[in-house]
């Protein structure tokens, strides 16, 4: 049957046109049926075809429902997954994804990394850097909970000593080029270092080079008490403030005659609970330098010193005073978990 349009290509032509492409006829004979040229009708079907692949991106994907045995895989993974460690409360057994899928085998079931992998990012996991701290006994965490309750200084000068070094303290991965390897972090085992000491508090910043060699209670005493704390503490208290003075359990800094010279002078210290750098806001500020210093990529033990005090001069007092004030959440979330590590 040919019908005769006479060379037009009207909306009745085009859906039998449709229709006939579906059925399976050839364009060649649409177009002898409809009285028009091959080109238009093969022009009109690319069209049709490319609506109808633009209408199907736009349409919402249906989720894929994963059959009884993938259901019961990733059952059994996240059980492995989440399974603490009895030696360390708070940490997970098998924290790769290498440990669950050889937990997987030894228990029977077979599984490759890669399944493993995707079960976890399905079941919604996600991959994150373990972090370093030190370990707890179950005495710190007690005098920890018992510090965070008891504390109710508001104004507060927190200290601390920190070692700087020239190694790569950077980020540690890297975007790099197709065919191309990332770059070495390189370490030395004596590198450049210089010792300082820091003071922080709002509306105060100092910064102390300590001497080479070991802090002894007189040198502390000398270079960080009598020439920085007492004088700062005493400016405030013209301000009309009282201040507390917050130091670390170190022999040279809990020395008696130390904790003698403060008292003369009327100076409160915080009874600073032992492995407790998470509560402490000026650890975050050494970092943030440790960063800064890293990425300059300092060569010898002068252009260290002289970076680190760049650093510091450059970090504004707002970003310090910040991070004094942080502390009442510290405590707060000290409280929280009855005395555990802070996740900062």
């Amino acid at each position: 049957m040919r019908l005769n349009y006479r060379g037009s290509f009207t909306d009745v032509a085009k859906g039998m046109a449709t229709a006939w492409f579906v059925d399976g006829i050839s364009i060649r004979c649409i177009a002898k049926r409809l009285n028009v040229g091959k080109t238009t009708v093969s022009n009109f079907l690319k069209k049709e075809r490319r609506c109808a692949e633009a209408t199907l991106k736009t349409l919402p994907r249906l989720p894929c429902v994963p059959s009884r045995a993938v259901c019961l895989r990733r059952r059994f993974v996240k059980t492995i997954a989440l399974e603490e460690s009895s030696d360390r409360p708070g940490t997970r057994k098998y924290p790769s994804t290498y440990a669950i899928a050889r937990k997987c085998r030894s228990s029977g079931l077979s599984v490759s990394v890669s399944t493993v992998r995707r079960d976890l990012i399905s079941m919604g996991f996600s991959i994150r850097h373990r972090q370093r701290g030190v370990a707890f006994t179950e005495n710190d965490e007690i005098n920890r909970l018992r510090f965070a309750k008891s504390c109710k200084a508001t104004d507060v000068l927190f200290s601390d000593e920190k070692m700087f070094d020239c190694n790569d303290h950077g980020c540690r991965t890297e975007w790099v080029p197709p065919g191309a390897f990332p770059g070495v972090r390189e370490h030395m085992r004596w590198s450049p270092k210089v010792h300082i000491w820091g003071m922080i508090g709002v509306g105060v910043k100092r910064l102390v080079f300590l001497p080479e060699g070991a802090i002894t209670a007189r040198l502390y005493k000398l270079h960080c008490l009598q020439r920085h704390v007492v004088p700062t503490i005493l400016n405030l208290r013209q301000q009309g403030r009282d201040p507390v003075f917050m130091q670390d359990g170190a022999r040279a800094h809990t020395a008696h005659a130390n904790l003698t010279y403060l008292g003369t002078k009327g100076i409160v210290t915080l009874d600073w609970p032992a492995r407790s750098p998470d509560l402490n806001p000026i650890e975050n500020l050494w970092a943030h330098i440790q960063r800064l210093v890293s990425d300059r990529g300092p060569t010898d033990q002068e252009e260290l010193r002289a970076m680190v005090q760049e650093e510091w001069d450059a970090i504004p007092q707002t970003l310090v005073d910040d991070y004094v004030r942080s502390f009442e959440e510290r405590l707060s979330e000290c409280r929280r978990t009855k005395g555990q590590r802070l996740r900062r």
